[in-house]
This record gives C-alpha cells, structure tokens and sequence, in this order.
C-alpha cells in the first residue's frame, strides 16, 4: 500500500507541472497571417484634380473578424449644426446624439439602413440609436433644414479615411483577396479588388468624382420644411 501510495503522489506531482506547460503552449499560437493594404485616392470635380482629398472613405468587403468596436461614439448638436458632418462606423455600435444647444432639436432618419425618430428634446438631454444594418444613414433634424450628417455603416472595421492628401492605409488585414472600395459621401464609388498577403502591403489607387451635395431635404412626415408646429 505504501508503494501504490508514493506511485500515486508521483502522478499527481506530474500532472502539475505538465498542465502548466500545455496552457502555455496554447497561449503562444501564432496570429494569423496579415498584411495591409495603402494606396492614395484621386478626387475629381468638373474632371479636374481636387487638392483636398480628405474624407473620402475606403474599406473591404468581406473580411473577417474586426468586430465593432467597444463603446460608443457621439454627434453632438451645436449652433445649428451636426458634428461631424460625416461618421463611419461598424454595425452594432451605438451613437449618442447630445442636445448642446439651448433650443429643441428633433433627430430623425428615413434612411433604409436605419429608420428612427428621437423625438423633440432639450437642451442638455441625450438619445441614441444603434445601427445594425450596413449602409449610408442620412440624419436630419425636423426643425432646423441646415442640420445634416451621414452615417456610414460598415460591416467590418477594415477601413479607413483618406487626408488631405488621398492617403490611407488599413492595417493588420489577414492574408487574402478582397473586394475594396473607395466611398464618397457625395460622389460615385470606385470598386476594385485586392490580395493581401502575409506580411505584405497591397496598393489601391482609386478615382472618384466628387458631385454637389444636396441642397433640400424633406421632414420626416414627407413635406417641405416651414415653421415648426
């Protein structure tokens, strides 16, 4: 009994120090293979080459993994005005639209990728949405015709916004070919396709043709702006 006893505290006293060694094996797998992909977007008006080339915004179709990420994101409302005129974000995620204004403001969209209605509130108050679906959400307020802001949903968080200069990079992409596209908040799109590989930097080199913005948008029961009643 003494030996079955001592064998047995060998077995335990092994299985100790090996489990600690599987944990750490697992914990140091590699990371899939990635890569980035960069490039510069031509932004053209009346056929000529813009120098400001800013927020023009690229990203991939069907990529995997990048889930939305934590938190959540604000459009603020002061002097009359959205800010940022223009937000990118992945679905899932939720956007606060405070009230810093000292007059009501009415938040509302009839877009197909996110219809909402936040209602008249104050000054100091605070309602949000979160989107679910991908696609260009316009935002307006029903009191104040001169407050737009677009929302682009997105499916993945591979993305980026160009500066001034047409530049953008999207990092840490994992090895493969997808589609890419440049998007302009008030212009065509520019598709393409790209193939990333491990450890590699692909180039996109788009043209799009920047357009005039809309001038007049209804409210949201379908009729023209007047005085709010």
């Amino acid at each position: 009994m003494r030996g079955c006893s001592r064998l047995l505290a060998f077995v335990i006293t092994l299985g100790a120090v090996t489990a600690p060694l599987v944990a750490s094996r697992e914990s140091h797998a590699e990371a899939p293979a990635a890569g980035n992909v960069a490039g510069v977007v031509t932004v053209l008006v009346d056929d000529a080459p813009k120098a400001d080339r800013s927020g023009v915004v690229v990203y991939l179709e069907n990529a995997p993994g990048a889930p939305a990420p934590a938190g959540k994101r604000q459009i603020r409302q002061k002097n009359l005005t959205f800010s940022p005129g223009l937000m990118v974000i992945v679905k899932g995620t939720t956007v606060e639209f405070p009230n810093d204004d000292k007059v009501f403001h009415n938040v509302f969209s009839v877009s197909k990728a996110a219809r909402f209605d936040l209602g008249l509130y104050k000054s100091g108050e605070s309602k949000s949405v979160t989107f679910r679906e991908a696609g260009v959400v316009d935002v307006y307020c029903n009191i104040h015709p001169q407050m737009v802001t677009k929302i682009k949903v997105l499916d993945n968080g591979f993305y980026a916004v160009t500066g001034k200069d047409g530049s953008f990079q999207i990092k840490n992409v994992p090895a493969g070919t997808y589609p890419i596209v440049a998007w302009h908040a008030h212009g065509q799109e520019a598709r393409g396709e790209v193939t990333i590989a491990a450890g590699g930097a692909a180039s996109f080199r788009p043209t799009v043709k920047e357009g005039a913005a809309p001038k007049r948008h209804l409210r949201k029961d379908g009729t023209p702006y007047g005085r709010y009643k």
